[in-house]
């Protein structure tokens, strides 16, 4: 099945496993309204440990995955890698963080994020293409995808309207993100 990257208007992104273009963002409307970019991946390799905690935290992206995802969904991020003042800098959380770097090297990584996060600043999400589904997009807060998924389908299949407890709290974490 096809894996999909989106990229979110807040910098963040999130990786889906979907059958085609429409299933990714109907999945997607769980975290958020709508991502500002959707890619098809080529590849796909994401490595995750089990801490003491019970928690998960990412290990590693394999190298063709980490190509791809700063190619197509962080350029000023890749350029700033790239400079030669960053060249032993994870993209993984690490510890140590940004502390060993001179104020040169920090300016550019801090440059570069700024420019990320404020990328999709103006996005507007896509507006659903019925009546209905604009009717529903009011009342849901949800992306014109997923209502428009929601009027094409039948009831039978048709995605739930309602939106579970998960669903609410990612899509309230996500909406506070984006909005400071």
């Amino acid at each position: 099945m096809p894996m999909y990257f989106a990229r979110w208007p807040d910098g963040s992104f999130s990786v889906v496993d979907a059958a085609d273009e429409q299933s990714a963002y109907v999945q997607l409307d769980e975290l958020g309204p709508e991502p500002a970019e959707l890619r098809l991946m080529e590849s796909c390799l994401i490595d995750f440990e089990l801490t003491d905690s019970g928690t998960f935290r990412l290990r590693e992206f394999g190298g063709e995955t980490l190509g791809e995802i700063l190619d197509n969904g962080y350029p000023a991020l890749k350029a700033a890698l790239s400079s030669g003042r960053l060249a032993d800098h994870g993209v993984v959380d690490d510890a140590e963080g940004i502390d060993g770097y001179d104020d040169s090297a920090k300016a550019i990584l801090a440059d570069a994020v700024r420019t990320e996060r404020e990328r999709f600043k103006d996005f507007e999400p896509s507006p659903a293409s019925t009546e209905l589904g604009k009717a529903l997009q009011e009342n849901l807060g949800a992306s014109g995808h997923y209502v428009d998924a929601l009027v094409q389908t039948p009831a039978e299949e048709s995605p739930s309207a309602d939106p579970p407890p998960a669903r609410a709290r990612c899509r309230k974490a996500r909406s506070s993100q984006i909005h400071h």
